[in-house]
């Protein structure tokens, strides 16, 4: 039976914590040994530094791996649950990679459809492709409620109001200046239906999306507890697209 594979994050630096916090680890052990019959109490300081240098790096190569393939599931899966469904909708999922939350979301549109746009980066999601999320749909049996386009984020190549709910998870903070991210919330909101929900996941900039939906008449919104998510504070938020007052 084949199993769904979404992927290792940043999978280059969980591999080089974990392989330099073994050599760390092991230069230690081996510096100690050559020096065992030596007076000096610095061979013991090097291996005590180098062993906790090294045990810290493996931790946060642990800690990252672990995120990957099981925290980030259960944030996604959290933020899900905590938007209102009617089942009808349509879901656009910015920056899908391969297809965790498109897949999660197509589970709460029985009778909906779910975009979900990406660039596909290799530095950022281990054996990211479109192939790999339409893979991942099928062998979840959700590939006809799921369909997967090339887009950027700060570019939705989309018109207005197109969507009931738009969702992202993990993919803002890749986006290297504010304003870019600013734009890439800006779209999220242009193409979503007024008393539509927008809900992202990410580290670090959450604060920088809510001021761009308060910015954009965004109401409603809510903040989840925060997580430690690749060692770092993770949460999402929610909030609604207002519905324009007829005069």
């Amino acid at each position: 039976m084949q199993q769904v594979d979404y992927g290792i994050d940043k999978p280059e630096r969980v591999r080089a914590l974990g392989m330099v916090g073994l050599v760390i680890m092991a230069t230690g052990v081996a510096q100690f040994i050559g020096l065992a019959g030596s007076v000096e109490v610095w061979p013991e300081m090097i291996l005590s530094i180098c062993l906790w240098i090294g045990i810290l790096l493996f931790i946060t190569a642990g800690v990252m791996l672990w995120s990957s393939k099981a925290g980030k599931f259960g944030l996604a899966h959290a933020m899900v649950e905590d938007l209102n469904w009617t089942g009808h909708e349509k879901v656009l999922d910015v920056g899908c990679g391969r297809g965790m939350l498109t897949i999660l979301a197509a589970r709460k549109v029985p009778v909906g459809d779910v975009v979900g746009v990406d660039t596909w980066s290799q530095e950022h999601l281990s054996e990211n492709s479109m192939q790999g999320a339409e893979e991942n749909a099928r062998i979840e049996r959700m590939n006809q409620r799921v369909t997967f386009e090339e887009s950027e984020a700060t570019s939705l190549g989309f018109s207005q109001n197109s969507f009931d709910k738009v969702v992202s998870s993990l993919a803002v903070h890749r986006i290297k200046k504010r304003s870019d991210r600013d734009k890439a919330v800006e779209e999220m909101i242009r193409v979503l239906r007024p008393g539509g929900e927008l809900a992202i996941l990410d580290i670090l900039h959450t604060r920088e999306y809510e001021k761009v939906m308060l910015q954009k008449g965004m109401k409603n919104l809510r903040r989840s507890p925060m997580k430690f998510l690749y060692c770092m504070p993770t949460r999402y938020i929610i909030a609604e697209k207002a519905v324009p007052v007829k005069r």
